[in-house]
């Protein structure tokens, strides 16, 4: 446990570890007879085409070649490196959605033709998207513009290297893979047909209405002295049902940890924000905002919308100009210089308030009464900090004294909103809102800017140093254990240091995030998956973006049958409400006997009810809910009859139909075909792809052979 903090303390373990591991490596083959080679596993299947980790590193770097010369064709130098770990993320998805429909195009004969492409790339066809993610071919507003396409494009592919491949193959090749999806979907919506039999069915289910009686006992009312499901019961269930597909089990994990955050130190923000301070005169008189972004800024942020500004900054955001460079200011993990572009403004407010909550002052009299006397007391000089927390439920304004600071009109409730931007300055008022009676106190408004920017940022980046010091502190946590650690000890352990455990529970292996971890997800598999990691371990000191992360594994299970014992508990409660309800279907049938509705009704305690103009269509019986079986035998019990118990969702029915209604078919079914028909193709895309990726068996397997090497 906690090797890595074991070996950093003693270096010399760190030679003696490497040279065992070199030892056993070589060793390893010569006594295998393996030679050093390695049967590689296929990472992706498609149309029984097996993808081998090597092969699709291949695809990633001819796919990163293929970016890296738009990159220089669009914006004069290489693509990041980052874009490459983009792609091995990326790709494998993009690439099987293609196969699989490739390999219906060839059956089909779809192509695209040159005059086609020609259309979809500088044609009347162009799709604004292809063009306008990259800021090219676009209009003062930004969005795409044929006629600047049709202006410019001459240029670009006489004057400027790599742009023909650019449009060719990056450009062209998402033009021509949407042009061909949509002709094959277009050919399955236009082969989807509903024929007259079938729209008599569905005017037959829309239109045959039935008329009944019945008596309800809903499955709840049956108690567990009257009902009840034993643990062996459930456990003999599932052994007899075990190897069906809904109980087959995936390979997963569960693990408590806690985070140690690592803040940046004085000399780790210098850095960033000394980073920028030449470059906001640069930027100010920069020609091309697009591509200083590109070349000077980490996140290379394109979006030039609206920006928020941290409120320490706000008299200069106030002032600024359209050309003005504003910053470096920080925000998050960033610090950032931003430049004006537009500017607008937008009416704000700044007040402070009382809450009057109906959620605790409940007799509405006496709240009233008590709005009216704060009132009264604010306006003769009363403390306002004091009131605030005597008596408003308004938890998050509290600690600020009940202020809520430079709102626009769109952000409150209307109520608040009327006082706080009608009512004159150092005015106390009241408004009532949905929440309750608010006692406001508007304190001041403006005409508040909108800053339309471009921004430049630098990200801020802990020194290794910094590092290192959570890093101890990590540590000397997990050293603080004996060789056996329980749950409880963790947790102890971990609370009494000022941590918070956080529970990390059913984490399957083929799962793609979890937003605690963001791109770390998949250490954190590596680490709970690995055969090395058994139950009550805990895991070195993970060292994440921004926190040091101990972690302990609570739970694993393995992919396929499980046993019983092993089983998850939502899986265990839903067998057993399933055996409950069967048993107490059975029991309800039993005692729901007799000559009519109402002896039944009154021999257990329910009432005769009625319901109306039940359709196939909508199976809904009010009072009771959706009961398509009910439905069902209404339209087939004989007239006037008590019918036998009926098993249905919510419990056992029983019922007299007085009367069925039925409609005559006419001759002209059209108006129905085509409502079916519409209904029949909204959605058939989904449906086409879901069952496309079934016949094709796509598998993308990447994680598993990733995580657990198979």
């Amino acid at each position: 446990m906690a090797a890595i903090g074991e070996i950093r303390k003693r270096s010399w373990l760190l030679v003696v570890v490497i040279v065992i591991g070199m030892l056993a490596f070589i060793l390893g083959d010569t006594f295998t007879g393996r030679g050093g080679s390695i049967e590689e596993s296929a990472v992706a299947t498609i149309n029984g085409k097996e993808i081998k980790s090597s092969e699709y590193q291949k695809m990633v770097e001819d796919e990163y070649n293929k970016t890296d010369r738009a990159y220089k064709a669009l914006y004069g130098q290489p693509a990041p490196n980052s874009i490459k770990q983009q792609l091995n993320d990326n790709y494998m998805g993009q690439y099987l959605t293609v196969a699989m429909f490739q390999a219906e195009y060839n059956k089909l004969g779809l192509t695209i033709s040159r005059d086609e492409f020609n259309q979809l790339v500088q044609g009347d066809n162009v799709d604004p998207n292809l063009y306008e993610q990259y800021g090219l071919f676009v209009g003062p507003d930004r969005k795409f513009s044929i006629d600047s396409l049709r202006k410019l494009m001459p240029f670009a592919m006489a004057n400027r290297p790599d742009f023909p491949f650019f449009v060719e193959n990056v450009v062209g090749e998402q033009a021509e893979n949407s042009k061909l999806q949509q002709k094959y979907l277009n050919m399955i919506n236009k082969g989807l047909y509903v024929t007259y039999f079938e729209a008599k069915k569905d005017f037959e289910a829309n239109g045959n209405t039935s008329n009944f009686n019945y008596v309800f006992a809903p499955y709840a009312s049956v108690t567990s002295e009257q009902v009840s499901v034993s643990d062996d019961e459930v456990k003999a269930y599932y052994n007899e049902h075990k190897n069906e597909k809904k109980y087959e089990q995936e390979d997963k994990v569960s693990f408590q940890y806690i985070e140690m955050p690592i803040q940046p130190s004085r000399e780790d923000l210098d850095i960033a924000r000394q980073y920028l301070m030449p470059r906001v005169e640069l930027f100010k008189n920069a020609d091309n905002d697009t591509t200083f972004i590109n070349q000077n800024s980490d996140s290379k942020n394109y979006d030039f919308g609206v920006a928020e500004f941290p409120s320490e900054i706000d008299s200069i955001v106030q002032k600024a100009e359209k050309g003005d460079v504003i910053g470096p200011y920080r925000q998050g993990d960033f610090y950032k210089i931003s430049k004006v572009l537009d500017n607008s403004s937008k009416k704000e407010a700044e007040v402070r308030h009382i809450l009057l909550g109906d959620d605790r002052y409940t007799d509405k009299v006496a709240q009233q009464k008590t709005a009216d006397s704060i009132t009264r007391l604010l306006r003769a000089g009363g403390d306002f900090g004091a009131l605030v927390a005597q008596f408003s439920t308004d938890l998050a304004s509290v600690p600020n004294g009940g202020k809520y600071t430079w709102f626009d009109e769109k952000q409150m409730v209307a109520e608040f909103t009327e006082v706080s931007f009608k009512k004159p300055i150092n005015s106390i008022s009241q408004a009532k809102t949905r929440f309750g009676i608010h006692i406001i106190e508007v304190l001041g408004r403006r005409d508040s800017k909108q800053l339309k920017v471009a921004t430049v940022d630098s990200e801020i980046i802990r020194s290794k140093e910094t590092i290192a010091l959570v890093q101890d502190q990590a540590v000397e946590f997990i050293g603080s254990f004996g060789k056996e650690v329980s749950d409880s000890a963790f947790r102890r352990k971990a609370t009494s240091a000022g941590f918070q455990i956080k529970p990390a529970n059913e984490i399957l292996v083929t799962q793609k995030d979890l937003p605690a971890f963001g791109s770390n997800f998949m250490q954190m598999k590596k680490w709970a998956f690995s055969k090395n990691t058994g139950l009550g371990d805990i895991s070195d000191d993970l060292v994440f973006e921004n926190k040091v992360v101990v972690a302990q594994l609570t739970s694993k299970t393995a992919a396929g049958v499980v046993s019983f014992e092993a089983l998850p508990n939502n899986i265990k409660e839903d067998i057993r409400f399933e055996l409950l309800n069967k048993k107490r279907a059975d029991y309800l049938k039993g005692i729901m006997a007799g000559s009519s509705l109402e002896e039944i009704a009154k021999t257990n305690s329910l009432e005769v009810k009625t319901a109306s103009n039940v359709t196939l269509s909508n199976p809904t019986i009010e009072g009771a809910g959706n009961e398509p079986a009910v439905a069902g035998a209404s339209f087939g019990v004989a007239l006037n009859t008590v019918s036998n118990p009926i098993e249905g969702e919510n419990g056992v029915y029983v019922i007299n139909v007085s009367s069925v209604n039925i409609l005559p078919v006419p001759e002209n079914l059209d108006q129905q075909k085509s409502a079916a028909k519409n209904q029949l193709r909204s959605g058939a895309s989904d449906r086409a792809y879901n069952a496309l990726k079934k016949v094709s068996n796509m598998e993308d397997n990447r994680d598993k052979v990733n995580v657990l090497g198979r």
